[in-house]
């Protein structure tokens, strides 16, 4: 079955990270299989609209990582997503770091073409809670839907959402909530 060239390109690559942290839940090779920047700049993307926009999630020390796979991939850098992280309580996230501690993640906006923006009442800024290891939140996804209209497509996705195509080798057919976890 042929896909419907997406308007919306989503994605939050697997970064491998030159970091071996102790433990056996911190760092993200111990969650999924983590990827060279050079084995992403080849990754095969989906059929892409000739007008979309990359949203692109990032590590803090990947910047220049994000900006060259964002062109690799035939996309421009416009404007970024911050998440600032809370607790399931609310309360601000207090993350790990090697020279401050994290408590948000960025996300590029990236464009190829000229994608009709739907709102500009948007703000770059949103809170939302944490869930799962390196899970983005309902209010990110509900967030892009104000911002573009679709057909979307995430890669690298590791839950189904519902109208959205999502390919990734960890998904699961469960739908999630808020904070990333399955019911």
């Amino acid at each position: 079955m042929a896909l419907e060239p997406a308007r919306v390109l989503v994605a939050d690559p697997p970064w491998k990270f030159g970091d071996a942290l102790p433990g056996a839940g911190r760092g993200a090779a111990k969650h999924y299989p983590c990827m060279p920047l050079s084995e992403l700049v080849h990754f095969p993307l989906p059929p892409l609209d000739r007008d979309c926009v990359l949203l692109l999630w990032r590590v803090s020390a990947m910047r220049m990582d994000a900006l060259l796979l964002a062109s690799a991939w035939g996309f421009k850098p416009h404007s970024e997503l911050v998440w600032r992280k809370l607790t399931r309580n609310g309360n601000p996230w207090f993350g790990m770091g090697r020279i401050v501690r994290g408590a948000h993640e960025s996300c590029l906006i990236a464009v190829r073409g000229r994608p009709l923006v739907r709102s500009h009442s948007v703000r770059s800024v949103f809170d939302a809670p944490v869930g799962a290891h390196s899970a983005k939140p309902d209010a990110f996804y509900e967030l892009v839907e104000r911002l573009y209209a679709g057909p979307y497509t995430e890669l690298f996705a590791r839950r189904q959402r519902a109208g959205w195509q999502c390919l990734g080798n960890q998904l699961d057919t469960a739908p999630a909530n808020d904070n990333g976890q399955a019911p």
